[in-house]
């Protein structure tokens, strides 16, 4: 069996319980055809490129599932009557899920830190260089003495 990746899109002005019956609906969709269902994600409401039936945002759900490749197209033909959903997209599954990020929380530097960081630069002008006893001064337009 195969793992398939699919994102769909859910109309946006339905409540929160209209949504989680949605994502049931298709999910239901996927089990009727033998599938396994290995891993689901709501992304939630994102703006999307360009409106599909008047909506300019939508709820996006991934969800990773395993089944044989000839279900496919009765998949498609199934989720394509599920009402609520306006866009579905299939893909065969490539690499792991990958984790999912944690949430960085700034920390305060510490002095082992402080000790890492390079002393700033002071814009102090350096002793100009003495020029060797007998040598001619150069001109400040740039012009050499003869």
């Amino acid at each position: 069996m195969s793992s398939y990746d699919l994102v769909y899109i859910v109309k946006p002005d339905l409540d929160s319980e209209a949504i989680d019956a949605v994502v049931g609906r298709a999910t239901q969709r996927l089990l009727d055809q033998g599938a396994s269902i290995e891993h689901t994600e709501s992304w939630g409401k994102r703006r999307m490129a360009y409106p599909i039936q008047r909506y300019r945002e939508g709820h996006y759900v991934f969800l990773r599932f395993s089944v044989p490749g000839d279900r496919i197209p009765e998949i498609k033909r199934g989720l394509k009557i599920v009402e609520g959903l306006l866009r579905t997209s299939i893909t065969v599954a490539i690499g792991p899920i990958a984790p999912p990020k944690p949430q960085a929380q700034p920390t305060p530097p510490t002095e082992a830190q402080d000790a890492q960081q390079p002393e700033p630069q002071t814009a102090e002008s350096e002793p100009a260089a003495e020029q060797p006893a007998g040598a001619p001064e150069a001109d400040p337009a740039g012009d050499v003495p003869q």
